[in-house]
């Protein structure tokens, strides 16, 4: 009894989300204007976006092994060098500028990245599995009639860790 009416319940489902599939009106010549112009965003944005993304996380990566190169000298100088002391010191400034300057380069991919998802958001809400007319599609500039066939299931969309910290010793942007 309960595996009959497991069915009637996975049917009941499917014949819904059908019918709401169904009562998806087309998309209109200027919604698939919009759409098409999400999705060159979209094919343009991302990519950029990751690589940027991994750049950024190499360039982080070599300043905090350039800090702590650099407190270990600083440990192990001879605390009377004064000269040494203030290289250490001249280097540390030269560090902490340059991981302010990268705090400052995340928070701008962060805000990129922001954008680009609100995009991907829109497109999934107003775009996806909507359909349209074949003659719509071919009113379409080429390269826009391109992006909608090539879609975005290959594109990767970009993000960073929500708990990505500034570099330490700076202050942040």
């Amino acid at each position: 009894m309960l595996h009959v009416h497991s069915l009637a319940i996975a049917l009941l489902f499917v014949g819904t989300a059908t019918a709401a599939f169904a009562t998806t009106p087309p998309l209109s010549a200027e919604e698939l204007t919009v759409c098409a112009q999400r999705v060159q965003q979209l094919r343009q944005q991302s990519p950029e976006l990751l690589q940027r993304n991994a750049d950024h996380d190499a360039r982080r990566d070599e300043i905090l092994a350039r800090r702590r190169a650099l407190d270990t000298t600083s440990m192990s100088r001879d605390k009377d060098d004064l000269a040494a002391g203030l290289e250490i010191r001249r280097q540390r400034n030269a560090l902490n500028g340059d991981a302010l300057a990268l705090n400052r380069e995340i928070q701008k991919l962060r805000d990129e990245i922001s954008a680009n998802s609100k995009v991907r958001d829109a497109y999934d809400s107003d775009c996806a599995r909507r359909p349209y007319s074949r003659n719509a599609l071919n009113q379409l500039p080429q390269a826009q009639q391109d992006a909608m066939r090539a879609g975005l299931a290959d594109i990767q969309a970009p993000e960073l860790p929500r708990d990505l910290k500034p570099l330490p010793g700076v202050d942040t942007p």
